[in-house]
């Protein structure tokens, strides 16, 4: 999904010079490390054309209309009809289906004649039993559910409108440079959130995290926006002029829009894109000011026509990107989910989070440089782990989860394997020492990622051969397949747990702006441009076995539980 090669890291100091000379930011970043090669919008971006009319209405469901039942892909694999890796395109590079999607938008129609967005419903995938850690399920005696979450990753909401973006720049190997959907995030974070709360209506979600890059460009509006749409109530994801491509409320993804709010509590975890720009430069001053300007030199689109321009635009106050504790100090302000104002007084964003009884969230920031370290690193966009996170935080909170006799899911937004390693131990960990870290509890059950917006699961087994955790990662809700993941721990009444997760579509209908932003997800990748996937069938619906930690017995016995094993009945089949 990403990659940092020297090369490329040479090619980025290129593309920033070039902005520079053009009058940009001096430390505006390219997105996810990928670097501009000089791609400009050709002739197939729109001249001031808008959407040709047949956009789809709004996501507010018709009040005289049964809603159709909710479904996870236990019941229901939404599938597409054609190759989603961009295989269409291998010997057809010429054809106008092949060109960027996100330039070409609105103009779709040679997409749409390939046949490209089209999805099919298909039956469900049923749960892998995986005893990848050395223990047997065995006979399940009376199985009980302890806990459930759900499990959110790179959202991405994007102020497409933006004077820091690279739209000009995007290619197949930059893809995250500009998207088709960028300004159906809002609509499409909606749509998930009304699936999670129906599916929290018919057996009850405990919690929502979100593991990193919830905006995209580190912008106060697009935080804004994301914390709208969960707290519920007016949403405006235009900034700039008050544009309207196609007259009329609910019928283009810059109109406002009414949020059903989140019914559940949530927290969050920073993601490279929630403090660098566009996930890969610092915030600093100069670009804070390039990002309430009315200049773009990287190319932003049009919020009238969707056209990449370059030149004067609209300015925003609004956009201004946010410092690492500027941003946490807007979730403090909005609530209670994660942070507090110690995490902003201290510029630390890390924390833990007691969920329950039984269950305590350790929430890491893998993105951030605290001071003295900034630049000691091979590229910003892959993941570090200071040695004062690591020694004076997570190992304390873990020995303190074990003597409080708590299960740990720890939450951060990389994945344990990009840990980058500059050589000098006394500065970062290595992928190791975290795993070896994680794995040497018996509480730890699951470690929630994102980044690579792939469904992915991975066994990190205990010295001895039994016991550990998993590393799991959920897809970009954003990219295609824009899926979310729930989780539940189950005790299963013989001396072991179960933890099931289970790969979850959000609900967006056919004829909705949500699901056309999943149609555009998809044209994405099927042209070949876009980034995202599904995943191997092995790492989606799974059933996990843990051994109970000596010592727990007493505690599960004495826990709360709940009779109902969500992901072997109500998940498991289609919800009203």
């Amino acid at each position: 999904m990403y990659t940092h090669s020297l090369r490329f890291m040479v090619l980025m100091l290129l593309a920033f010079s070039l902005l520079v000379a053009c009058g940009g930011s001096d430390d505006t970043g390219s997105p996810d490390g990928d670097t501009p090669d000089g791609d400009t919008p050709d002739g197939d971006t729109p001249d001031g054309d808008t959407p040709d009319g047949d956009e789809p209405d709004g996501d507010e469901p018709d009040g005289d209309e049964p809603e159709p039942p909710v479904t996870t892909t236990l019941s229901v694999r939404l599938t597409p009809t054609l190759d989603e890796n961009g295989g269409e395109c291998v010997d057809a590079e010429d054809e106008d289906y092949c060109q960027n999607p996100a330039t070409a938008y609105p103009l779709m129609e040679a997409f749409h004649n390939a046949g490209m967005g089209e999805m099919e419903e298909l039956e469900g995938e049923s749960v892998t039993l995986n005893e990848g850690l050395g223990v047997l399920r065995g006979e399940p005696g009376e199985r009980r559910s302890l806990f459930s979450w759900a499990h959110l990753s790179d959202v991405h909401i994007t102020d497409e409108e933006s004077p820091n973006r690279l739209g000009s720049f995007d290619t197949p190997a930059i893809p995250s440079a500009l998207r088709p959907m960028d300004m159906y995030s809002e609509l499409i974070l909606d749509a998930t959130v009304h699936t999670m709360n129906r599916l929290h209506a018919a057996a009850a979600i405990d919690l929502a995290v979100f593991s990193g890059d919830s905006t995209d460009n580190a912008q106060f509006n697009e935080l804004s926006n994301f914390m709208g749409v969960l707290n519920g109530g007016t949403v405006d994801p235009d900034s700039g002029l008050d544009d309207d491509p196609i007259e009329g409320p609910g019928n283009d993804p810059q109109d406002s829009f009414t949020a059903e709010g989140l019914d559940f509590p949530w927290i969050i975890a920073m993601g490279n894109h929630d403090e660098l720009i566009l996930g890969n430069s610092p915030v600093s001053e100069n670009n804070k000011a390039s990002g309430i300007s009315d200049a773009t030199n990287g190319g932003t689109r049009d919020g009238a026509t969707f056209e990449v321009i370059n030149g004067t635009i609209p300015a925003d106050e609004n956009r201004e990107p946010l410092y690492h504790d500027e941003f946490m100090q807007a979730v403090v302000d909005n609530g209670e989910h994660g942070f507090d104002q110690d995490n902003v007084d201290n510029d630390q964003g890390y924390y833990t989070y007691d969920a329950s009884e039984l269950v305590r969230f350790i929430v890491l920031d893998t993105a951030y440089r605290p001071e003295g370290f900034e630049g000691q690193s091979f590229t910003y966009v892959d993941p570090v782990i200071d040695i004062v996170q690591h020694d004076s935080f997570l190992v304390p909170e873990l020995d303190r989860a074990l003597s409080d006799k708590k299960f740990v899911v720890v939450v951060g937004h990389h994945p344990s394997w990009k840990l980058q390693d500059d050589g000098f131990p006394d500065r970062f960990i290595t992928t190791a020492e975290l795993t070896d870290t994680l794995s040497s509890y018996p509480n730890v059950l699951i470690h929630c990622i994102g980044h690579s917006h792939e469904n992915t699961l991975d066994a990190h087994v205990a010295d001895g051969g039994t016991g550990g955790y998993f590393e799991i990662q959920a897809s970009s809700l954003l990219d295609w397949p824009q899926q979310f993941r729930l989780y539940e721990i189950v005790d299963n009444g013989n001396g072991t747990l179960s933890v099931f997760t289970i790969v979850t579509d959000h609900q967006g209908t056919p004829d909705s702006l949500s699901y056309e932003g999943r149609r555009l997800s998809l044209i994405d990748v099927q042209a070949g441009w876009g980034e995202g996937g599904p995943g191997v069938s092995i790492a989606r619906n799974v059933e996990m076995i843990f051994p109970v930690p000596d010592g727990f017995a007493d505690v599960l016995e004495s826990a709360t539980a709940d009779e109902t094993v969500r992901a072997l009945s109500v998940w498991a089949e289609a919800t009203p």
